[in-house]
């Protein structure tokens, strides 16, 4: 089990990392064929592919991905009882799109012609995503990181394609792109699915992933909103050209998602073992280790996110460079939530994961409108930090109050988030610094924290 979450883990990781480093590649590029104002509604269409998704799929991949990883039998007819059932749903929203379109339009910051696309994108998601979940939860890391890596690449590509074709909204190349490698992909997945899916509808099958996944679309919902919310309201209050630099700013500081998410993709199915069995004890080692390697790496990405800028961007989006730190502790603290969080998706608690999730948005919209007025975009910043703080501690304390789960202690979270906070004001101060001695002290802080690592030591900081 082990060994096969280890390969699971590098299956992931790397996979992520080369998509995300192909991205980075071609954000120099990118950022030099669209201005800000272009980036910024290319980041508004994304934005409202991942909301509007959560309703288009009823979030069903996530009661796909649950019943295999619980193995409660008959999984082939599960799945294509949801499958049958999700698709005239799907149709009737589609029909219904233009009583909608017109009060959705404003509030997304996006054209209704460029909504009408966006739901398709969507409707297509649905059933890829599905069976990428499947593959997730059968640990299939390997088939999964094949459709991940080609499919986003090919996406990149067709976006500068059309990128230097387009000679007004190149924005749109978005669009274009995902709807066509969509397509492709979908077909793929049709392909798959007659081949482990069981096309008999069940009804209490469907009920039953309804019940499980509608409560979080809530959930899932308000984390798109938590990632998403700050540049529509950025859009609203300073503009697209802003909300540009936002945006690209916060996809360089994502840079720390890539390990996170590899690690909770390969940690999630051996966790529900470890559960399964009793094995706290190996829960908590293994947490600490990985809390620390996780705090390792976003450390690494802040000392050196000033160069990792002035690599990749033009010089219209260098006012970016201040806030890609405090992007990095915001993201790195997804792995406290996750921690956390975990176990309430053990016990299927839907309804209490959504309001700890509801509750850490309504705080994240709050402290933007307080925040983007009085210090622009650094307030966004700030307050991703201070959303996601109070998310990994919402759900603590519903696994802790009304689970009666303690098994990672609150200690874990402020331990980290403490830690991450004094490498920012550190680096802070030592690029005041004249280059060459802020790069030596850097280097230096990075070989320590890597001695400590290789050497098992550190990670005791995140021990009960």
């Amino acid at each position: 089990m082990k060994t096969k979450t280890i390969k699971d883990f590098f299956n992931y990781a790397i996979g992520d990392l080369f998509v995300k480093g192909f991205l980075f590649i071609s954000l120099p590029l990118l950022s030099r064929v669209m201005n800000p104002i272009e980036y910024g509604k290319l980041s508004l269409v994304n934005s409202a592919i991942m909301i509007l998704y959560v309703f288009m799929s009823l979030n069903t991949q996530n009661a796909i991905m649950n019943r295999f990883m619980k193995d409660e039998g008959d999984f082939s007819g599960y799945l294509g009882s949801v499958i049958i059932g999700l698709l005239p749903f799907q149709i009737l929203l589609m029909l219904l799109s233009p009583l909608y379109v017109g009060y959705l339009s404003p509030l997304l910051g996006i054209n209704v012609s460029d909504l009408y696309w966006v739901l398709s994108i969507c409707f297509l998601l649905s059933y890829i995503y599905i069976y990428t979940s499947y593959l997730q939860g059968a640990r299939k890391s390997r088939e999964f990181v094949k459709i991940n890596v080609i499919s986003k690449i090919c996406e990149i590509l067709f976006i500068f394609t059309f990128a230097f074709l387009l000679k007004n909204n190149q924005y749109l190349s978005k669009i274009y792109a995902q709807a066509i490698i969509n397509i492709i992909l979908s077909v793929y997945v049709v392909c798959q699915f007659r081949k482990i899916a069981v096309f008999r509808f069940n009804k209490a099958y469907f009920i039953s992933a309804v019940l499980f996944s509608a409560p979080l679309i809530f959930h899932v919902l308000s984390n798109s909103l938590l990632s998403q919310a700050d540049r529509l309201i950025i859009n609203s209050l300073l503009g697209t050209f802003e909300a540009g630099i936002y945006s690209f700013a916060y996809n360089l500081g994502m840079c720390i998602i890539v390990v996170v998410m590899a690690w909770n993709s390969s940690w999630q199915p051996k966790l529900y073992a470890l559960i399964k069995n009793g094995e706290f004890d190996k829960i908590k080692k293994t947490t600490a280790a990985s809390t620390f390697f996780i705090f390792m790496s976003s450390s690494f990405a802040m000392l050196f996110s000033k160069e990792l800028v002035m690599l990749f961007a033009g010089k219209e989006y260098y006012s970016g460079i201040k806030i890609i730190p405090i992007i990095i502790i915001g993201n790195a603290l997804i792995h406290n939530y996750l921690t956390y969080v975990n176990f309430v998706f053990y016990e299927k608690k839907s309804m209490l994961i959504s309001i700890g999730t509801i509750a850490a948005l309504v705080a994240n919209i709050g402290l933007n409108y307080i925040l983007i007025p009085v210090i622009g975009i650094d307030g966004a910043a700030w307050a991703t930090v201070a959303s996601y703080f109070l998310l990994a501690l919402f759900h603590y304390s519903i696994a802790r109050v009304f689970l009666d789960i303690n098994v990672i202690s609150i200690n874990l979270l402020f331990k980290f988030t403490i830690g991450l906070i004094s490498i920012y004001f550190i680096n802070s101060y030592i690029e005041l610094m004249a280059t060459s001695i802020s790069i030596l002290i850097r280097l230096s802080i990075v070989i320590i924290m890597s001695y400590f690592f290789i050497n098992r030591k550190m990670y005791l900081w995140f021990k009960d």
